[in-house]
């Protein structure tokens, strides 16, 4: 492995070569030609040579190479190497579990499920492979079972199944907000730190207010999709921007945002004790969390306080119920006065909208292709495809039978789960040619896949942003079911913004009623599609007054706390 660290990998996989052939039972031979290739980011080659070698003759040395293939990102390849090791241990629960937990991390929540059910067989008291279970059953749409199952685990679970429990709840068909409230000030008292005091600092001597911006999604993503223009319309000669990725960034979107920061502060590798240590020593005026509650999130850190002043906007959709959390960021649409939504946070409005579209710069034209019947869609999560949101789906395509569904889904990259899908729309009476069912595109990709769109069909009660902005810049007309709560009122909030207060229903019957009208006007929408894009670049892409009034809001907090 010398030759390797020296960054020779050629000559090192020749040299191993010649060891593995002439000593084929030399495990450390093989283990290192393994390494090898994953260092030539060869993960194929890496797999093959893993294949090959005695490697299930040796547990320990399986559990390294496992760990390996995870830490090089070779995911595909890591579940294809436990896939083998399911069939040389089929009696293996840690095995079983692992391979469970790598299909739902692929987004093949049907393997998932199965192989969550073979680990439940050799240990039916197990957690783990319920919540994968359940957890699998929400991402291919069977929402009510996997929540179901959820409620089952009770809340014995750790401060990470906790979080994602929050998650998944958003996506209840049933949701209140009393109860998703409670919910999240359960997981608070039980899970989170409280707030400390913030170490004394020395007079700050500086003219620019200094704000940190704290994501582990700083990626192809809302949140590079929505604080793109904001960060780049700021008044930079008052403010001064730190931006703290929590996760690996690898994208170019995510590279675009890291250009706006004035300094970045790579938080990824960091544990609780040092990031909180790194983001104190930044002395922050302002720290902005981008992530609440979500995936990957910091919030036991920023729960014991980094900053004078904590914000949470953007990429969660409730309170953070976080004592050290001070302000909420909303808007009049979004959260009206007499929203039943409680926050623990001061709840702030932003005039000119919570969300500013920055649209994407190499867009193809708007112009709809093709011709023939109307053409519904949807490109959001199979999440958010409840039995209600099938049922209406189902009855919008039963009232124009010239009409065909188009989704696109990454969880629709398995077979089994499109199969599954087109399943759920025959027993509602939808014959599957009416349906084309897609795993995920890449953004360029799923932009011109607009292009032979009519009308998107906003999923209900967890509504569409991104999605929904994306479809409206392509010029598609959007139906919305606008609800009580803050995930509810996404996609309606826009089209109010828009002007199209007429696409947002108030039930499920206006819902499909509102579709069924707007396909009886197939012709007209598709001659309106470049003023659309017009009116939204006016309406809901001035990143230069949403700069102003986040400035302005800052400035008044900034007051308020001294």
């Amino acid at each position: 492995m010398q030759l390797a660290e020296r960054g020779e990998t050629a000559a090192a996989e020749a040299e191993l070569r010649s060891l593995a052939q002439a000593y084929p039972a030399l495990l450390p031979v093989h283990h290192a030609l393994v390494r090898v290739h994953l260092l030539q980011a060869r993960p194929d080659a890496a797999l093959d040579a893993a294949r090959n070698a005695p490697l299930f003759d040796d547990r320990r040395l399986f559990n390294a190479v496992i760990g390996e293939f995870g830490a090089a990102g070779a995911h595909v390849q890591r579940a294809e190497l436990l896939r083998e090791a399911v069939r040389q241990w089929p009696g293996d629960y840690p095995v079983r579990v692992a391979l469970a937990a790598a299909a739902h991390g692929l987004h093949r929540p049907s393997e998932a499920i199965r192989c969550s059910d073979d680990a439940l067989a050799l240990d039916p008291r197990a957690r783990l492979p319920r919540e994968i279970r359940a957890a699998a059953q929400v991402d291919r749409g069977d929402v009510e079972a996997g929540l179901a199952a959820w409620r089952e685990l009770g809340v014995e679970g750790d401060a990470a199944s906790s979080a994602r429990h929050l998650v998944l709840a958003h996506y209840d068909p049933l949701q209140d907000n009393d109860s998703l409230h409670a919910r999240v000030m359960r997981h608070v008292r039980r899970h989170l730190p409280s707030p400390e005091p913030l170490p004394a600092r020395a007079p700050a001597r500086r003219s620019r207010r200094r704000i940190g911006w704290v994501s582990p999604r700083f990626a192809a993503s809302p949140v590079a999709t929505f604080l793109h223009g904001l960060l780049a319309d700021f008044d930079r000669g008052r403010h001064e921007h730190v931006l703290v990725p929590l996760q690996p960034v690898h994208d170019d979107a995510g590279r675009a945002l890291l250009q706006l920061g004035d300094e970045v502060v790579d938080g990824s590798a960091l544990d609780d004790e040092s990031l909180l240590l790194r983001l104190r020593g930044l002395e922050l005026d302002v720290l902005v969390d981008l992530a609440g509650h979500a995936t990957a999130n910091r919030m036991p850190v920023l729960a014991r306080r980094v900053a004078p002043l904590q914000l949470c906007w953007l990429d969660w959709f409730d309170t953070t119920g976080v004592p050290a959390i001070d302000a909420w960021v909303s808007d009049r649409w979004l959260t009206p006065e007499d929203s039943s939504q409680s926050y623990s946070e001061r709840l702030l409005r932003l005039p000119s909208g919570r969300f500013c579209y920055s649209p994407p710069g190499a867009a193809p034209t708007p112009a709809h292709r093709g011709a023939g019947g109307p053409v519904f869609a949807s490109f959001n999560r199979l999440a958010k495809l409840n039995e209600g949101v099938v049922d209406a789906w189902a009855a919008i395509l039963r009232g124009v039978p010239d009409a065909r569904l188009v989704l696109h889904a990454r969880h629709l990259g398995e077979a089994e789960t499109r199969a599954h899908v087109a399943a759920r729309f025959a027993a509602r009476g939808v014959a599957a040619g009416r349906l084309e069912l897609g795993g995920h595109l890449p953004y360029a990709a799923l932009l011109d896949a607009y292009r032979d769109v009519d009308i998107a069909l906003d999923p209900f009660p967890f509504s569409g942003c991104t999605t929904t902005c994306d479809a409206l810049w392509m010029g598609c007309a959007v139906v919305a079911l606008a609800g009580r709560s803050f995930v509810s009122r996404q996609a309606a909030s826009l089209l109010w913004r828009l002007g199209r207060a007429e696409w947002v229903a108030d039930d499920t019957d206006g819902y499909v009623a509102g579709a069924i009208a707007l396909a009886a006007r197939t012709p007209e929408l598709r001659d309106g599609r470049a003023r659309q894009r017009e009116s939204v670049r006016e309406r809901l892409c001035d990143s230069a007054a949403q700069a102003r009034d986040f400035e302005r809001l800052l400035d008044e907090l900034s007051a308020s706390n001294r």
